[in-house]
């Protein structure tokens, strides 16, 4: 056709032609990057829908840091404000006067041992120092069993335990950390990082080496990856909680204030409650005793939680606080007129439901009218309930099993859980333990399966 005139159709369609081959192009040429916003999306989407996997312990304090030095007027005074936990004022002091007993390195003066009373008249506690810390602590029986002395304490257990959770963390295996309370001694030397011995090791131990929350932690409001419920220890010396306000300030977002010390949130469509079972009374240790709310105020709202858990479609909840709802041993459980487990029961048939308790410085494991509950005593604290006349307490007849220890007499032992949460999965739960007295000291095991 060259030398002859075009007219205006053939050349309006072959206009046409081109711009629609170069809207083709155009479109070929956007195809990458439309695919990747689409994988980007159904990728966050996934991610929202997936499963995660957290860290789970409890009573991670260590023993008594001690001034090191002999001649430190201050050093009885310490110990009767801890016999003050469990007698009277006056008792406390004589106790101390006549029966405790310190023991310094003649060449350096540094307290290395304390021979002191424990939970009975006949009960001798021997304490090993270094640095300050109470690295050991033994049992003996002079009554029962003379010349033998138990250990139920190494400061290296709950050591061990912090190294496993944040390699766990640091390696992407657990997005997070939960603690069911009592993680330091007491606030009497100190109620914060920078003056607490206790939440110095806390934080150097814990959480700086944890990682900084992801994007997807801080779009679900988490400010960190360590939550805590408020043990009894944690109010010892310290009735406002500076110590862990400053500890872990990013509590506060969720509503955490010196009087109201509970709180929740949601992860990944699962529902995180964390309550407050309330201060330490040796005439009643595992009284739920709470006052910032109260009890039936708890209640209140952790019914208000997890109806609306429900009425959001979430299908887990996770419920921790420090005092045990099922115990067989040590301290005994909460009692029956302010236990929860019939306010939590009333929702099992509607969500998967699990309970994270501590206190008792032991493991037991039940599983009650659908709820699953956890005493996770052995995060780093003193093993006390392996002791004669408290590895099993008086219960009655149809108390549930502990299935756990099934039966044996409980150990020393340091531990962690695992807990993987997948939408339309039964939850797994995976424990990790130290055994120090053990043929088989390391081992793990499933739990619930």
């Amino acid at each position: 056709m060259s030398g002859y005139p075009v007219s205006g159709n053939l050349r309006s369609a072959h206009q046409s032609g081109e711009l629609n081959r170069r809207a083709v192009l155009s479109g070929l040429a956007m195809l990458p990057v439309l695919s990747s916003l689409l994988a980007v999306k159904n990728a966050a989407a996934q991610q929202t829908n997936s499963g995660f996997s957290f860290a789970v312990c409890g009573d991670s304090r260590p023993m008594m840091y001690l001034p090191v030095k002999e001649g430190r007027t201050d050093l009885a005074g310490l110990f009767v404000e801890m016999f003050g936990l469990v007698m009277p004022e006056k008792v406390a002091e004589a106790v101390v006067k006549r029966d405790v007993k310190m023991i310094f390195d003649p060449a350096t003066n540094e307290l290395k041992q304390v021979v002191m009373p424990f939970m009975s008249r006949s009960e001798v506690m021997t304490l090993s120092v270094d640095q300050g810390w109470v690295t050991r602590a033994t049992v003996e029986d002079v009554k029962l069993l003379p010349g033998v002395h138990r250990e139920m304490f190494q400061l290296q257990g709950g050591d061990w335990v912090s190294r496993e959770i944040v390699q766990h963390v640091q390696a992407g295996r657990a997005k997070f950390v939960i603690n069911s309370g009592d993680v330091v001694w007491w606030g009497n030397q100190g109620r914060s990082v920078s003056d607490s011995p206790y939440w110095k090791r806390v934080n150097d131990t814990m959480l700086k080496q944890l990682p900084a929350p992801d994007d997807e932690m801080r779009a679900a409001g988490l400010e960190g990856r360590w939550f805590m419920s408020v043990g009894n220890h944690e109010v010892w010396g310290d009735p406002k909680i500076e110590g862990t306000l400053n500890a872990v300030p990013y509590l506060t977002n969720f509503g955490v204030t010196p009087e109201r010390l509970i709180y929740k949130f949601d992860f990944r469509d699962v529902r995180f409650v964390f309550l407050w079972s309330g201060k330490y009374d040796y005439r009643s240790p595992s009284l739920w005793d709470a006052d910032r709310p109260k009890y039936a105020q708890q209640m209140v709202q952790l019914q208000e939680w997890l109806d609306d858990a429900k009425a959001k479609g979430i299908k887990k909840a996770f419920i921790t606080f420090h005092y045990p709802v099922f115990c067989r041993a040590g301290l005994g459980p909460i009692p029956e007129a302010d236990n929860p487990h019939k306010t939590i029961a009333a929702y099992a048939k509607d969500l998967e439901l699990v309970v994270f308790n501590g206190h008792v410085h032991t493991t037991e494991m039940y599983d009650v009218d659908g709820v699953k509950y956890l005493v996770l005593g052995g995060g780093g604290a003193e093993q006390d309930p392996i002791l004669p006349g408290r590895t099993s307490i008086k219960v009655p007849s149809n108390y549930p099993p502990d299935l756990y220890w099934k039966g044996k007499p409980p150990q020393e032992e340091y531990n962690y859980v695992l807990v993987d949460v997948a939408p339309g999965e039964k939850t797994k739960f995976n424990l990790t333990r130290y055994r120090p007295g053990s043929a088989e000291p390391f081992a793990s095991e499933a739990l619930f399966s």
